[in-house]
């Protein structure tokens, strides 16, 4: 069972779940807290293409190298046994020992390649679903010589897998809407550093005078950096730019590698 204190971290994640803005820094964060309920050496949280449902995208990780994440996205996924869970369509936490038995699990090529590449042994995973849709899969490892995770551990997760999977599915929405983050609109308009914090400062309510004021600039200097951002994107005013940008990132976190 939980204690008090656990109690009141799984509320206080929940209301992060929901009401932090950046969703890829809502995912690190979340990640980060659950240390102090669960006992885990890395994890790792992927979630899927909007458009290709099988296709994971931005890797968030704890212990996990962007490289050792890109590598499951490119090619280890292919031969994961528990690939199969993510499909079933079910909101579900459950531990890897649980639908394959050691003997046979050790001997597969997808444990050599990253259970004993990175001295792990048991794992834990949340496969995130929406009405039957997998959107996603938030995975735990303990290191060899540890015990396999509890089923308070699950418990943890059952709690927040149902908040989780309709944060995600919020997220899901908003990329599939075409609506982009500032991160996304820069890289993809290529747009200059100031003109990127210009863009930012343009998705607010702000007067332009403010907007100047704020990025120690003239008026007329700040016109200008506009100009150049509606050539580049193609936006044809302020109000367009409003219903296609909003003030979230798109990144990809990690935290210290193994």
């Amino acid at each position: 069972m939980l204690e008090a204190n656990q109690w009141i971290l799984l509320n206080a994640l929940t209301y992060k779940i929901h009401r932090m803005k950046d969703f890829d820094e809502m995912r690190l964060y979340l990640i980060q807290q659950l240390r102090y309920m669960i006992d885990f050496d890395a994890a790792s949280f992927y979630i899927s293409n909007p458009a290709k449902p099988r296709e994971l995208i931005r890797p968030v990780g704890y212990n996990f190298s962007m490289e050792n994440m890109q590598n499951y996205i490119n090619g280890l996924k292919k031969i994961d046994y528990s690939e199969g869970m993510m499909y079933t369509g079910k909101n579900i936490a459950y531990r890897e020992s649980d639908i394959l038995k050691d003997e046979i699990r050790v001997t597969t090529e997808y444990y050599k390649q990253v259970y004993d590449a990175n001295n792990f042994h048991f794992s834990l995973h949340l496969n995130i679903c929406f009405e039957e849709q997998f959107m996603g899969v938030l995975s735990f490892f303990r290191m060899k010589g540890k015990p396999d995770f509890e089923y308070d551990d699950i418990f943890v997760l059952d709690m927040i897998k149902d908040h989780l999977a309709f944060r995600v599915y919020d997220e899901y929405e908003r990329m599939s809407s075409g609506i982009m983050s500032i991160k996304e609109c820069a890289v993809k308009y290529n747009l200059s550093a100031r003109e990127e914090e210009v863009l930012e400062a343009l998705t607010s309510a702000k007067a332009l005078d403010e907007i100047a004021d704020e990025l120690d600039i003239a008026v007329n200097t700040l016109k200008k950096h506009i100009n150049s951002i509606y050539a580049k994107t193609g936006f044809l005013s302020r109000m367009e730019l409003h219903d296609r940008v909003r003030t979230v990132s798109y990144t990809h976190l990690t935290l210290p590698t193994i």
